[in-house]
């Protein structure tokens, strides 16, 4: 029961790690047929957004016990951040045969209205979960998601405030109050509650790019750099043990992985306000770097995929060509503005820097002449 008790504690604290595996492994060799213990891997799965993996187990309880409604709220989750509809439509129809009355069978068929776009009848759903149990975590959340997507800001803070006030540590809600905050543009109280968020789940990178974005709103900008910077670590913060005050030169602690082009366009932005141009231009090489990926391994023979052209990628080259413009460096300015006309994005920006580089080369011939 002691192993029981660490494996659930865990799970519902968002601690999935490799030791917390290992523990349910040996349980679950004890009672190989729990489904209990079946669902807390799932949502440990689940809570590292590792979605196929938890719908693989859940889709394999529903096939072993088709009539257990406990945890099918997480599962229609799932399904829904998958885009299973027509999953989604069977498990809310076999929830609402077994038991109607149940909150985990509103959230179902609350998921599935949700995912149709039809965003009152899914309020709706969601209510009647919280009549049959007013401390229902998950109805509290989703509905608040819900208000939002129906732009109604004071009923999602509302639901979000109350989803809080059942279980503190719920990041959700923590997090979908900062988003909504965000909207009604009060950054100072979207910073307080996305740092709350953070808190609770310190290796989710979009958590932090949420607090980089509103330190860079009230003007903090140091802070909001060292926040993109914890979202660019945060995946892999608790294995390599790694800092967060990483400058360009720096970047070897990552990894060799792929990053995030978008979270290094934002710090090289960041630096840019701050009139680092030396930094700004080496992160936004950085984000160029992102499309082609690791070099080659001799060791495995493969190269890592990269990211290719995105508008992301394109943004940042448009940016370093003016750079280079700027600085004097017709040759690489031209370069980069070419490559830009072949990538099909920001196409006209950079046709019209390669007539002003070639008039400003002409204009240099002739003085020197």
């Amino acid at each position: 029961m002691t192993f029981i008790f660490h494996v659930t504690s865990s799970q519902e604290l968002y601690q999935a790690s490799d030791q917390v595996h290992g523990s349910l492994t040996q349980i679950l060799s004890i009672f190989p047929t729990s489904s209990f213990l079946k669902a807390q891997r799932a949502l440990m799965h689940y809570h590292t957004k590792e979605f196929e993996e938890a719908e693989g187990i859940f889709s394999s309880i529903l096939i072993s016990e088709p009539h257990r409604l406990d945890n099918l709220d997480n599962y229609s989750n799932i399904l829904y951040v998958m885009g299973m509809r027509a999953k989604l439509a069977f498990l809310a129809q076999l929830a609402s045969n077994t038991d109607k009355f149940r909150p985990e069978t509103c959230c179902v068929i609350g998921n599935y209205f949700s995912l149709k776009s039809e965003h009152e009848k899914a309020v709706i759903y969601f209510r009647r979960a919280l009549i049959l149990d007013r401390s229902f975590l998950s109805a509290w959340t989703l509905m608040g998601h819900e208000f939002v997507e129906m732009k109604n800001t004071h009923a999602a803070i509302d639901s979000y405030r109350r989803a809080v006030d059942v279980n503190r540590k719920d990041y959700r809600a923590w997090y979908g109050l900062g988003q909504t905050y965000e909207v009604l543009e009060m950054h100072s109280y979207a910073l307080f509650y996305h740092q709350r968020a953070a808190a609770l789940r310190p290796y989710d990178p979009k958590l932090w790019m949420a607090v980089g974005q509103c330190f860079g709103k009230v003007n903090k900008v140091p802070n909001a750099i060292r926040a993109y910077k914890r979202a660019l670590v945060a995946g892999s913060y608790y294995d390599a043990g790694v800092g967060s005050s990483f400058g360009s030169g720096d970047m070897s602690a990552l990894g060799g992985g792929v990053l995030d082009p978008e979270v290094l366009y934002q710090i090289a932005l960041l630096y840019e306000r701050l009139q680092d141009m030396q930094e700004c231009s080496a992160y936004m090489e950085l984000v160029l770097a992102q499309e082609e990926g690791p070099e080659y391994d001799d060791a495995t023979q493969e190269i890592g995929g990269g990211v290719g052209v995105t508008p992301t990628t394109s943004k940042a080259r448009l940016w370093l060509a003016r750079w280079e413009y700027m600085r004097g460096m017709y040759q690489k300015a031209m370069e980069l503005a070419n490559e830009l006309c072949q990538d099909g994005v920001e196409v006209e920006d950079a046709k019209a820097l390669v007539r002003d580089i070639r008039a400003r080369i002409e204009r240099e011939k002739n003085e020197n002449r």
